[in-house]
Order: C-alpha cells, then sequence, then structure tokens
C-alpha cells in the first residue's frame, strides 16, 4: 500500500530478512519496547517468524518501505485480528535510526489502518505502548488512536516497573467509516 508520501508498505516476506534487519532487533535502543529483546535474533529465527506470520490468517506483517529508494526501514503487524468481533491489534517499529522522527511510523499506521479497515473490513484497531515510549505514543494519537486505559506497572522495563497505555480506533472515527 502507498501514500503520497514518503513511506510504502507491503507484505514482509522471508526474502526481506536481511543481516541488517536482525540487527536491528538485537540493538538495545531499537529493541527496547519491544518483546524481542528478550530473546537474542539469528536470521533462521527471524525467517521462521516471517514465514508463521505469513501462514497465520490472523496476522499480517508488513515492511515498511522508503518511497525514494524503497529501502526497509520497519515493519508494521495487524494481528490478533478477531474475525467475529472484527477487531485487531497494530504494533510497529522503525528499525533504521536514521529514520527515526521522520513521521514513518505514522505514515505506516495510516496505511495499516486503511488496510485493515477497507481491505480486512475491521471495525476496531489496539494498540499499546509503555509510558516512556514517548514517540509510538504521539504517533497513535496523531492518527486518531484515543488512551482508553493506562495499565499500571504492569511490564519491567530496564529492571524496573513500567505502566502501559492502552490506546484503540474506531473504524467511525475515521474517514473510511463509509466504506
Amino acid at each position: 500500500m502507498t501514500s503520497d508520501g514518503k513511506i510504502y508498505i507491503r507484505e514482509l516476506t522471508v526474502g526481506d530478512v536481511s543481516p541488517e534487519y536482525v540487527g536491528w532487533l538485537n540493538d538495545g535502543a531499537i529493541n527496547q519496547f519491544m518483546e524481542v529483546r528478550h530473546t537474542v535474533s539469528t536470521e533462521e529465527n527471524c525467517r521462521a517468524f516471517v514465514q508463521s506470520m505469513s501462514d497465520d490468517p490472523n496476522s499480517f506483517l508488513f515492511g515498511i518501505y522508503t518511497a525514494s529508494d524503497g529501502r526497509h526501514v520497519g515493519n508494521i503487524k495487524i494481528g490478533f485480528v478477531n474475525w467475529r468481533y472484527r477487531t485487531a491489534q497494530v504494533s510497529f517499529f522503525i528499525g533504521d535510526r536514521s529514520c527515526w522522527g521522520r513521521g514513518y511510523a505514522s505514515e505506516a499506521i495510516l496505511l495499516a489502518n486503511q488496510f485493515a479497515f477497507c481491505e480486512l473490513g475491521l471495525e476496531r484497531l489496539e494498540a499499546g505502548c509503555y509510558e516512556s515510549n514517548l514517540a509510538s505514543l504521539r504517533a497513535l494519537i496523531r492518527c486518531g488512536y484515543s488512551v482508553e486505559g493506562f495499565f499500571r506497572k504492569s511490564f519491567v522495563l530496564n529492571d524496573r516497573r513500567e505502566s502501559c497505555f492502552w490506546l484503540g480506533l474506531l473504524k467511525s472515527e475515521t474517514a473510511y467509516a463509509a466504506s
């Protein structure tokens, strides 16, 4: 999916797993807000994860690519799709540090929202982020998500208890409401 902006998203494939991608997942500055921080990533287990997402009818894993040169800079996932209730969770990261602060996550979220609401027919999206992950919180709010909950001291980050924001977006709150 493309926008008129700086990035596009497309399904991530096993062939997209590169040493650079694996490096992102093992970089403490990049993975600090991701559960993958608790394991060591290898090309083998990354390929297995990407394949499992491709095989899972309830998950959609996209790579985030720069429009100018097609460089892979991060991922965004629509997962845990509940087809009965037409809901899902969105998670994302920008792995290429040179792309931080450029609005790529916000663009990717908007593209994922469009896919979820228009292509999948979902009615609600949810996302969570640690309280100290202000960049993700701002990106989600910028894309129309509302804070619906705050889970106090529910995770451990850097050896201390950390709270988590829970956000939601309804299709009826977007421009896709008529579709």
